[in-house]
């Protein structure tokens, strides 16, 4: 690399020299015309400066041998007849081009310096800009498969559903105790690979940007009642206590009401999951002001709470807490990340406060 202007065309660079040129001409002809009352010989390293910036080290050097023999010139024409004695004007040349050639030097070198230092940071824009264009090709592929996955497993699960249904009904006949306990078991698990397959569709469409929601006003003491009801089986069969304690100056909200009722749902079955016999799990609304009217919404449990790291990183995409506290998440790790989501994305937030050893509350506000 030879200079800032490497890449320039010929015709540039030939401008340039001729301007280092003339410049370096036009400086001797003031300092012949001055004669010995005045010395320009600082004014030299002008031409010498633009010629290292803009050309490079070799056009500089030549500037700089033009300078010293201008200088040699008017020295001995001019001026030679004041010294003692006749090499003396040819010392002064010869000191000037050594001063000439380490400036040359210098300054080439810093504008190399600073080319490469440019040259790399765009070498490094373009090798961040081609990550993040992979990143984004890979998270469309894998949207793409999630999402195409995801529709071709729902039409056998479907299927599997309708049919284990069936059986239990006693439609193909009566059964005995044994085998509908063996298919509860199977529908159980078709259930739990349903709300899987839904919460892969939700979190492609929201980092899609597809997600749709329909805001209208909302009961929440009716919807927490709802989603109460639904989990109560739930909650009995793991002998855990679930009520509510609802507010009435906090029940009427603008918000769509099937995603808040997958809010609640998720954050009611995480207690459950994560609450041992003998707990409880206490749903509870009231008003908050935030510099408006919010409802707040909180599902607090009685488990083993967790760590304040477990609590900056529950809401990540596809992160699960493993073996910590009662049992094990099962699960994706995406029902904290889309119910949080769902909740900003209507104009309201979502947090958790914990305490290892007493228990978690998660709140979000309407």
């Amino acid at each position: 690399m030879d200079g800032p202007f490497e890449h320039s065309t010929p015709r540039s660079r030939t401008r340039w020299f001729a301007l280092a040129l003339v410049l370096t001409l036009a400086l001797g002809a003031v300092d012949y015309a001055t004669g010995v009352e005045l010395s320009f010989s600082i004014f030299y390293l002008i031409p010498v400066s633009l010629a290292a910036w803009f050309l490079g080290r070799r056009p500089a050097v030549l500037v700089s041998v033009l300078g010293a023999l201008t200088w040699l010139w008017n020295d001995h024409f001019i001026g030679g007849n004041v010294y003692s004695h006749a090499l003396i004007p040819y010392w002064n040349a010869g000191v000037r081009l050594g001063v000439f050639l380490i400036v040359s030097l210098i300054v080439s070198r810093l504008a190399v310096a600073l080319e490469q230092e440019r040259h790399a940071n765009r070498e490094l824009a373009r090798s961040f800009a081609a990550l993040d264009e992979m990143r984004k090709q890979q998270l469309q592929l894998k949207d793409q498969l999630l999402s195409n996955v995801s529709h071709e497993l729902r039409t056998p699960l479907t299927a599997v559903h309708q049919f284990v249904t069936l059986l239990l009904d006693g439609v193909a006949g009566d059964l005995g105790p044994q085998q509908k306990e063996y298919l509860g078991i199977v529908l159980r698990n078709v259930h739990q690979l349903s709300r899987m397959i839904k919460d892969l569709l939700d979190a492609t469409r929201i980092e899609a940007g597809k997600l749709t929601l329909e805001q209208q006003p909302l009961a929440l003491d009716e919807l927490v009642g709802e989603t109460l009801s639904t989990l109560q089986p739930r909650a009995a069969e793991a002998g855990v206590s679930l009520h509510a304690e609802l507010r009435s100056d906090a029940t009427n909200v603008h918000a769509d009401r099937t995603r808040v009722r997958q809010v609640l749902f998720n954050l009611v079955d995480n207690a459950l999951k994560f609450t041992p016999p003998g707990g409880s799990v206490v749903v509870r609304t009231l008003r908050r002001d935030e510099g408006a009217g919010f409802a707040c919404v909180s599902v607090s449990d009685t488990g083993p709470g967790m760590s304040a790291g477990v609590q900056e990183k529950l809401f990540q995409r596809l992160y699960q807490e493993g073996k910590e506290g009662v049992g094990s998440r099962k699960g994706l790790g995406l029902g904290l990340f889309i119910s949080r989501e769902l909740v900003t994305r209507q104009g309201g937030r979502m947090w958790v406060e914990s305490t290892p050893g007493i228990g978690s509350t998660f709140s979000f506000t309407l």
